[in-house]
């Protein structure tokens, strides 16, 4: 049984309807909302997602590739044959090959005068590999993103804090949580119905019909939240209220027998017989052998003057068994009336 069952429950038992010709209308369960539960989720997302975040950003080692130097053996020239011994030396010594300093003195050399022209066995080409994959071991090393909580999960996580409390009978602070989850997600069906619940039991009723009002502004579809507003408003006198809240709500209640048969008896108070009794036989569509449904129906038909009608209903509602021996004895005295 939801909470808006109990409440409503509760609220007839204290004797939301005084007079034998209010009926009395149980409310229809609303939906529940089904509670999240995103955080193991997010935490294996977040492993399975780092591990392969590594794998993809490991940094690939670059060897660089170093061009020997290659010497080749030119062939004499005619004119080094007509040197003297002198002067062949001197040649001579001019092809051996450079110590490894002295090479890569003149490679330098070379390298500044060549204003930074480049072929593919450069040495320079390694080391822009090298830079090129530099910021993959930067990205590989730093701290992984940290991933965003929606506003809603924060609500969520309001929300079973709030349970949690109550659990523990620390209400005061149940309902700050509720609260809370209400700032964050003002469509948190759950939410709402629990505090307006808990707003009720600490005797906190404008409290809990601001709370059920608020809900209702932006979602009138809540024929819960609507019914049980409505109930707090009749408790306190306000008949037309409730019936304005209750048909602010009424298109999107559909068949719902209770909802039917709750304005019905509200339309009944305000004299308003005739659309009470269309809206009593919607409800009995669904129920006909409710007593309680019948004998209102009976009444607003006696209210229109249609008594043989009002007779039928009247016997029907006493053959079903269902009223109490005080609405019994009410029944029956109608019937000797009519």
């Amino acid at each position: 049984m939801s909470v808006i069952n109990q409440v409503l429950n509760q609220l007839e038992q204290r004797g939301a309807n005084t007079a034998p010709e209010q009926t009395m209308v149980r409310s229809v369960p609303p939906a529940r909302r089904s509670l999240l539960k995103p955080f193991l989720l997010v935490l294996l997302l977040a492993a399975v997602g780092s591990a392969a975040w590594l794998q993809v950003w490991k940094p690939a080692v670059v060897s660089p590739n170093v061009t020997q130097p290659v010497t080749t053996a030119m062939p004499p020239d005619e004119s080094v044959q007509e040197m003297g011994p002198a002067s062949r030396l001197s040649f001579d010594l001019s092809s051996v090959p450079l110590p490894s300093a002295a090479r890569e003195e003149k490679s330098t050399a070379v390298s500044h005068s060549s204003e930074g022209i480049q072929t593919a066995n450069e040495p320079g080409k390694p080391r822009f590999l090298i830079a090129q994959n530099a910021p993959a071991v930067e990205a590989a090393a730093g701290e992984l993103p940290v991933k965003k909580v929606s506003q809603a999960q924060q609500a969520d996580a309001e929300f079973r804090r709030g349970i949690s409390l109550m659990q523990q009978g620390r209400v005061a602070e149940a309902i700050t949580g509720y609260e809370a989850t209400l700032r964050l997600d003002a469509a948190h069906h759950a939410a709402r119905q629990a505090l307006a619940a808990l707003l009720l039991e600490g005797k906190r009723t404008a409290d809990a019909e601001r709370v059920l009002q608020e809900g209702l502004k932006d979602r009138p579809e809540q024929a819960g939240f609507a019914m049980l507003l409505a109930r707090l408003q009749v408790e306190r006198g306000a008949v037309e209220q409730a019936v304005a809240t209750l048909e602010n709500s009424l298109p999107y209640a559909g068949n719902q027998a209770d909802y039917q048969a709750f304005v019905a008896a509200m339309l009944q108070r305000q004299g308003r017989h005739m659309e009470a009794v269309n809206h009593y036989q919607l409800a009995l569509q669904h129920a006909p052998s409710n007593g309680v449904w019948l004998m209102g129906y009976g009444i607003s038909l006696q209210g229109l003057q249609r008594n043989a009608d009002a007779r039928d209903a009247f016997k029907r509602a006493l053959d079903s068994q269902t009223l109490s021996p005080d609405l019994q004895k009410f029944v029956q005295q109608k019937l000797k009336e009519l």
